[in-house]
């Protein structure tokens, strides 16, 4: 009897952290590192970062973004053409099957158009992420001064 019980304890010892780690999963799908650069108080957007990884078998697409913390969110890429760096919206942002894709400065992430209120770095924004089998993902972003992974365009591993 007390070996049963000594093995339940230390499966759960062993499972929960796994468990509470994956807090933004859904399915295949889940979200690490989310965060929002702080900007000035009144900055008309935001940009959002994170990690998206996919550990289903089919390749998923991130087709829009919705919060209550902002008017709209935008998908969109960085790029670089004739040495100037622009902003390309994007209809979907690809995740492959078995992969992951890094919404990250330089490249792929999420414009965060018109707060509706100012946000400091320790501030906590709701977005929910939506994909393309009609799966959301909830997640929470959190307010940060730059980040040291932010990377220019020619160190960014997703190009």
């Amino acid at each position: 009897m007390k070996t049963i019980g000594i093995k339940r304890t230390l499966s759960w010892v062993l499972i929960l952290p796994l468990w509470l780690s994956t807090a933004y999963s859904a399915g295949t799908l889940s979200v690490r590192g989310a965060w929002i650069r702080e900007s000035p108080p009144n900055a008309m957007a935001l940009a959002g970062y994170m990690v998206i990884e996919n550990n289903g078998a089919q390749g998923r697409e991130l087709i829009s973004a919705k919060s209550p913390a902002f008017k709209t969110i935008e998908l969109h890429r960085s790029l670089m053409s004739g040495g100037v760096a622009r902003m390309v919206p994007q209809q979907s942002i690809p995740v492959p099957a078995g992969g992951q894709v890094k919404l990250m400065p330089g490249d792929y992430h999420m414009m965060l158009m018109n707060p509706t209120k100012p946000l400091k770095t320790g501030d906590t924004v709701d977005v929910s992420l939506i994909f393309d089998r009609g799966e959301t993902l909830n997640v929470k972003l959190e307010v940060k001064k730059g980040q040291c992974e932010d990377l220019h365009p020619h160190e960014n591993p997703n190009k």
